[in-house]
């Protein structure tokens, strides 16, 4: 298919109006009144209504499965307390009288005040005669009712099997509701009866409409298993997946190496435009909130907690090292400075025992980085991927993060300005579900955010904003070479894959905290139009 995009705007520069498209790839940019070369009997011509075209948006840290079964369940985000939340849950369970479980996610762990936790009481007292299973926001915890428990045989308490995950007891010595990491929540998850895949590709389909419309052409998607593969390349190859996916295999405790191998082997033999499997991802940690992230210091909170590791340490080292020599990208959420750095160690071990390549492993999320690590991202050619979005938790005081961090960490945490200035890449995302898939709130957020500790101006605190040029390459150039793509994504010139996005404002020249108002009005992946207002 041949097509031309008229009458449009590129960022910073007057010349090039015009792009013209053959099949997948752009073939020409230059000025309006030379596009008439590029034009046959059956080339589309679109006007761009002098609107603002950009390349399409990557998001560098995705959860598509997750994302898309969560737009069908009961949403918390906007609970502003127990009380409301418990309403919530009341009319969503009123409303649905033929579900057999009461499935919900998104509760921020800031309805609890400093030393209260979850308990299967609170949710008893709204829905008794059915199992409940809410997740928070970030996908750590979970929050069960009696029902729930009973029915994973769980009441009693049980054993993860893994010290990074509980199932936390109450002062009755039964357990509290509150499930801490994959392990425990696990345990009921595996009694709520599965969708059947007509129905997870479905809701897909319906995520992918309005991925489109928020003008995301590629995410980062960081879980991965063989189900989502086939799933995946599937929809490819039936023309319905409407942007291109990374898909990392997910890595746990006590993984075979050889499944690692199996997934770089089918990675080199298969080669689709729209899904890559070239990569891992491993768990080093958890989140601060649940106090499950890698500290090197003690929680702020007096309990002397540091965190504990998702993994032994030498299984780590030899799980990374493997997926290494597999000619996989490694992927590793880090959150606590611990984390960072043992991952940090990790990869350094890896390089050391199977060569420098141009591997670009990544850490995944960095929210705190001690201040000796920063020069190893660039030393080692590591990526730090982070979530803007996230600070939003970090600079909410009534949210757990702040206190737990603690005063003396504050000023390392979410260091996106001391990582660019240690010479480290980065990537942009937004962890959806965890947060706004919206890329243009994900750049708003990233040049606008005040100091962490609220700080005037003139504080030694840094300032840690991006710049919008910064912001933009994060979810565009910056994400293709996370996505080891920049030699044909990322950008808007002839040879490139047609990946792009029309906006109805020039966000390089208004005020940063307007962009997230910005609307997109089309869509583009591979020269197919994916979305149109």
């Amino acid at each position: 298919m041949d097509l031309i995009l008229r009458n449009v705007r590129f960022p910073g520069q007057s010349v090039a109006q015009a792009i013209a498209v053959r099949g997948e790839r752009i073939t020409w940019i230059g000025p309006d009144h030379d596009a008439a070369q590029w034009q046959k009997p059956a080339t589309q011509i679109i006007d761009g209504a002098g609107m603002l075209v950009l390349p399409g948006f990557t998001d560098s840290h995705f959860h598509l499965h997750n994302g898309a079964r969560a737009l069908s369940v009961l949403r918390l985000e906007q609970a502003e307390s127990i009380a409301d939340l418990q309403a919530r849950l009341a009319d969503y369970a009123a409303a649905n009288p033929a579900l057999p479980w009461i499935i919900g996610r998104g509760w921020r762990y800031r309805l609890f005040a400093p030393g209260e936790l979850p308990t299967r009481h609170l949710l008893d007292a709204v829905v008794p005669d059915r199992p409940v299973l809410l997740t928070a926001f970030d996908g750590h915890t979970a929050w069960a009712n009696t029902a729930a428990l009973q029915i994973a045989g769980i009441l009693a308490g049980a054993d993860t099997g893994n010290p990074f995950s509980q199932v936390v007891m109450g002062n009755d010595g039964l357990a509290s509701g509150e499930l801490r990491e994959a392990p425990a929540m696990d345990l009921v998850r595996r009694c709520i009866p599965s969708p059947t895949e007509a129905e997870i590709r479905d809701s897909v389909r319906r995520a992918l409409r309005e991925l489109a419309a928020l003008g995301l052409t590629g995410v980062h998607n960081m879980d991965g298993d063989e189900a989502q593969r086939t799933r995946y390349r599937d929809l490819a190859a039936a023309g319905e997946l409407t942007l291109r996916i990374r898909l990392p295999l997910s890595i746990s405790p006590g993984t075979d190496p050889a499944r690692i191998m199996d997934w770089a082997m089918d990675a080199r033999q298969y080669h689709n435009p729209l899904v890559q499997t070239d990569a891992v991802k491993l768990f080093i940690d958890g989140v601060v909130e649940a106090k499950t992230a890698l500290m090197l210091a003690p929680y702020a909170d007096g309990s002397g907690d540091c965190g504990v590791a998702n993994y032994d340490a030498d299984e780590f080292i030899r799980l990374v090292t493997h997926a290494d020599a597999a000619g996989l990208q490694v992927c590793v959420h880090a959150i606590g400075d611990g984390g960072v750095q043992q991952t940090l160690d990790a990869l350094a071990q890896a390089q050391q025992i199977n060569g420098q390549r141009d591997a670009r492993h990544r850490v995944e999320h960095a929210e705190i980085v001690d201040p000796t690590d920063l020069p190893r991202f660039a030393h080692l050619g590591v990526i730090a991927s982070v979530q803007p979005l996230h600070v939003d938790f970090g600079m909410d005081r009534d949210n757990p993060w702040w206190r737990l961090v603690g005063e003396q960490r504050l000023r390392y945490g979410f260091p996106w300005r001391d990582l660019l200035q240690a010479g480290a890449r980065m990537a942009l995302g937004s962890d959806w579900p965890v947060a706004d898939p919206n890329p243009l709130r994900g750049i708003q957020v990233a040049c606008t955010r005040g100091k962490l500790d609220g700080s005037a101006a003139d504080s030694d605190f840094p300032d840690q904003r991006l710049t919008i040029a910064e912001a933009l390459a994060g979810y565009t150039t910056w994400a293709a070479y996370a996505g080891h793509r920049d030699h044909e994504l990322g950008r808007l010139a002839p040879g490139y894959l047609a990946d792009l996005v029309l906006l109805d404002r020039d966000i390089t020249t208004i005020p940063p905290d307007q962009i997230a108002a910005t609307r997109v009005m089309l869509t583009m992946v591979g020269g197919r139009i994916a979305f149109t207002r």
